[in-house]
């Protein structure tokens, strides 16, 4: 499938364009809400990330559950914690003993009772099964060498209709480049995403590439895909 730069489109199985925009009104507020004990990196980053238009194609609102797989020191888990409010709940997923040990510090000082922080397999985020509104995964999904596995999993623990957005960067000599080779330089083109994203039964139903362009120049796409609706 053919991508154009900034495209915004719609699968041919959902026959419509849900839009970006959705919600972002509300969600703007959030840009500037910094986290209590937010570092000056954060908030640097804050600048470039274009967290409102992440959550708004996450869809997430007050109320929503969601999760952060991938989570690091977890730089979204607080802005997620943040949007879906002391309702909604935040599953924080990481595999790294040390990333995990950030991640907690980082919960702990923004006093976030609303986030669950996992420990997940290679192959599973071990979400619970059918609960989720959306999902999250951050310049982390190129690390997961058991994606079909972990996709399979994702899959499950979302409700019907609810979301996956995935964003990676890519440069643009490798784009052409095989699947390991990106994987390597740490990094995924769109293309290998959308098609592993539609293997695993998702709804391809947005995709930007490019999405953002960080300080370092390194350029950045988005996709979303839906768990269809239960017929």
């Amino acid at each position: 499938m053919k991508i154009s730069n900034s495209m915004i489109f719609a699968s041919r199985r959902c026959g419509h364009t849900e839009r970006l925009a959705h919600g972002v009104g509300v969600l703007l507020v959030l840009l500037g809400m910094l986290p209590s004990g937010a570092t000056a990196q954060n908030r640097n980053r804050d600048d470039w990330q274009k967290v409102p238009d992440i959550l708004a194609a996450l869809g997430v609102k007050e109320g929503s559950w969601v999760a952060d797989v991938g989570a690091g020191e977890g730089y979204f888990t607080v802005h997620l914690g943040r949007a879906v409010g002391p309702q909604g709940r935040v599953f924080a997923v990481d595999i790294d003993e040390r990333a995990l040990r950030d991640l907690r510090k980082t919960v702990s000082d923004n006093h976030l009772s609303n986030v669950e922080i996992i420990r997940g397999d290679l192959d599973n985020p071990k979400l619970p099964s059918e609960s989720l509104d959306a999902v999250l995964i951050v310049n982390a999904y190129h690390e997961m060498t058991e994606y079909e596995s972990m996709l399979k999993h994702i899959v499950q623990a979302l409700k019907p209709g609810g979301r996956l957005v995935v964003s990676e960067q890519i440069a643009e000599s490798r784009r052409g480049t095989s699947r390991a080779t990106q994987v390597d330089k740490h990094e995924l083109s769109i293309g290998f995403a959308l098609t592993e994203l539609e293997r695993a039964g998702l709804v391809i139903i947005e995709a930007h590439d490019p999405f953002l362009k960080n300080p370092d120049s390194e350029v950045y796409w988005l996709l979303v895909g839906r768990r269809p609706q239960t017929r």
